[in-house]
């Protein structure tokens, strides 16, 4: 079994755009303003990953500019 803290845990941007409830349009921005993420390793796109506590940063971001 894999020991999970070998290497950090990876969320595609589809996905933390669901987990966080944006649009990909909207994740972009929001890591592009704030510098989380990185490009996805393999496309030729601008798909970016983010790992579970950038997450968790973006979210706190988002809310204390709503407040």
């Amino acid at each position: 079994m894999r020991n999970l803290q070998e290497a950090p845990m990876r969320v595609d941007e589809e996905r933390a755009a669901a987990l966080l409830g944006l649009s990909t349009t909207e994740l972009r921005r929001l890591s592009m303003q704030i510098g989380l993420g990185c490009p996805a390793t393999g496309t030729a796109s601008e798909h970016r990953v983010f790992t579970y506590a950038e997450l968790y940063r973006m979210c706190r971001f988002a809310v204390q500019v709503a407040s």
